[in-house]
């Protein structure tokens, strides 16, 4: 007989956060964040890659297909797959995390618990309506993050 009144468990596997890595991350003293959405323009990757040397850090990226009001939708595989591969020629240790529900979150408490150097994140253009509506993550990220935050257009 089922028990109406108990919490049912969940025996699905959850999966891991983590997309890919490169083989020396842990070595890596410096951690530069970044939150890409996989629409955002060549410029976003390629600034962040740029602050990753030029600081000698990590980067770290957590990666998105779009951002929506029932929260992000996942990575496309064959994307990220290309993004990975640019990443492990551009010679900096990397890794790269699917978004969780909240993104400006798992940003901030990402380049906290890394003490980063940096955060790199696109913008895109929205109407007052749509920020006042659902919110802006990049605006969250600048006013609460603890270092230093680069928008790209």
């Amino acid at each position: 007989m089922t028990d109406l009144y108990s919490s049912p468990r969940d025996r699905r596997p959850v999966p891991s956060p983590q997309v890919a890595a490169s083989e020396n991350l842990a070595e890596a003293e410096r951690t530069v964040v970044l939150a890409l959405r996989l629409d955002a323009p060549p410029a976003v990757l390629d600034t962040a890659l740029r602050m990753a040397r030029f600081e000698d850090a990590a980067l770290r990226v957590v990666v998105f297909a779009s951002d929506s009001p029932a929260g992000p939708l996942d990575h496309d595989p064959a994307q990220t797959a290309a993004m990975v591969g640019q990443l492990a020629e551009a010679g900096v240790e990397f890794e790269v995390l699917r978004a969780e529900a909240d993104v400006a979150s798992q940003v901030l408490d990402l380049a906290e618990e890394w003490a980063a150097e940096l955060i790199v994140l696109s913008t895109r253009r929205r109407s007052a309506v749509m920020k006042l509506l659902l919110g802006s993550s990049v605006q969250r990220v600048i006013l609460e993050a603890t270092c230093p935050v680069l928008v790209v257009k």
